[in-house]
């Protein structure tokens, strides 16, 4: 029971540690792109229940002639204001895909077609609550208590059983 109790203990830590770095790694690269998906952090609730506020979702950067009605995609507004939105309509302008998108939760739907070229990616999934989360651990406080803490638990465990085996 106690190998159980470890091996579970191990496998939070180290799910807790990769989310952290690829945390940080979305908080401190410029393209914030990992391997073609985008970590961003729901701020608004225009697309509630599917998406809720404080969601950290990840979208996949994609062609936007893969793009169809009924798919959430993000987009940009301007340079530093990304929307997440449901596409209720495609058309083509100049034989160049234009998207009309609507948030689940909005009574209107938005006033500007998109354009292909302000598409960033198409919503894969969400981590519920993780955006919160997201901002916790850019901070010294929680690196030093998500990051720092676990590691130095999973090595001290390592240098007991490997003091264990050595007296073996």
């Amino acid at each position: 029971m106690k190998k159980i109790y470890n091996w579970i203990i191990n496998i939070i830590f180290g799910l807790l540690i990769v989310l952290v770095v690829l945390t940080l790694i979305g908080k401190l690269s410029k393209s914030d792109t990992i391997f073609g998906f985008t970590p961003l952090k729901v701020l608004s609730g225009s697309m509630e229940p599917a998406i809720k506020t404080g969601d950290l979702i990840i979208i996949k950067d994609i062609d936007e002639s893969n793009i169809k009605t009924g798919d959430v995609i993000t987009f940009k507004t301007d340079s530093d204001t990304f929307v997440t939105h449901r596409v209720i309509g495609v058309s083509n302008e100049n034989g160049k895909p234009r998207f009309k998108t609507k948030g689940d939760a909005n009574n209107v739907e938005d006033e500007d077609l998109i354009s292909g070229n302000d598409v960033v990616g198409k919503y894969i999934f969400r981590i519920p609550r993780f955006g919160y989360f997201s901002d916790l651990i850019i901070r010294p406080t929680g690196f030093l208590l998500f990051f720092i803490f676990p590691i130095i638990i999973l090595l001290g465990k390592e240098i007991v059983n490997f003091n264990k085996a050595w007296k073996s």
